[in-house]
């Protein structure tokens, strides 16, 4: 009886082993997360023909590299897509047929394939005797200069901008720690604004420039530096 007892439990303690050999792990590669929209914003009427599309980047859990495709399309169901690219940055530039109304959207691609949603679909107007208005010169950059430390936590954000038909002007200003920077003020009457800062942090700026008959320039994006105080 004492060896009968040996055979079974050394029987079982085998077979408790054997399973471990056959475990399986699946590693999970995640989606990337969907693009913001930035510009040209939603219903936005549009003489400058030459448009740079600019949305923010994505991010993805798993720090994979990205890709991000565009569409524009006539309309919002993208049945008829007139513009289409993939590209690693987040701003493409097309040239745009005048008096008429466009749809676009964004979506991301990791190095894995995995595709994001895409994004929220925007729509904007071209107009159709852009021909008769000259658009604004694009902004120059007064204070901070460009790169500039500063030090302090506030700061005042100063351009300037001319137009050659005199027109009045107007101003959209995006600003943050992200690049591109976010919307921050729209139509703002005057070439200054104060922004409120963190120490030791790089900030960026852009500056959109508007005249009364919807001409619009996309200014270039600026950046500056805090000090630690």
């Amino acid at each position: 009886m004492r060896h009968f007892y040996i055979v079974i439990l050394s029987s079982l303690f085998l077979f408790s082993c054997s399973g471990d050999d056959n475990t399986v792990v699946q590693l999970v590669n995640n989606v990337p997360s969907i693009p913001s929209l930035v510009f040209p914003a939603n219903n936005l009427v549009c003489t400058n023909f030459n448009l740079e599309f600019d949305w923010g980047a994505a991010v993805d859990s798993d720090g994979d590299a990205l890709s991000y495709t565009i569409d524009i399309a006539t309309d919002s169901g993208f049945t008829t897509i007139l513009f289409t690219a993939t590209t690693t940055e987040t701003v493409n530039t097309f040239t745009l047929e005048k008096g008429t109304t466009y749809f676009w959207r964004v979506k991301a691609i990791d190095s894995m394939g995995n595709e994001s949603k895409y994004s929220d679909v925007q729509t904007f107007f071209t107009e159709p005797d852009a021909g008769v208005n000259t658009i604004p010169n694009a902004p120059l950059i007064i204070s901070p200069s460009l790169g500039e430390r500063v030090s302090g936590t506030n700061i005042t954000l100063d351009w300037d901008a001319t137009d050659e038909d005199n027109d009045p002007l107007t101003f959209d200003l995006y600003f943050g720690d992200t690049n591109p920077p976010v919307l921050v003020s729209e139509n703002i009457n005057v070439s200054t604004f104060d922004v409120t800062v963190s120490a030791n942090t790089t900030y960026y700026w852009r500056v959109v420039v508007k005249d009364d008959k919807q001409g619009t320039t996309i200014g270039q994006i600026w950046n500056l530096r805090t000090e630690v105080p």
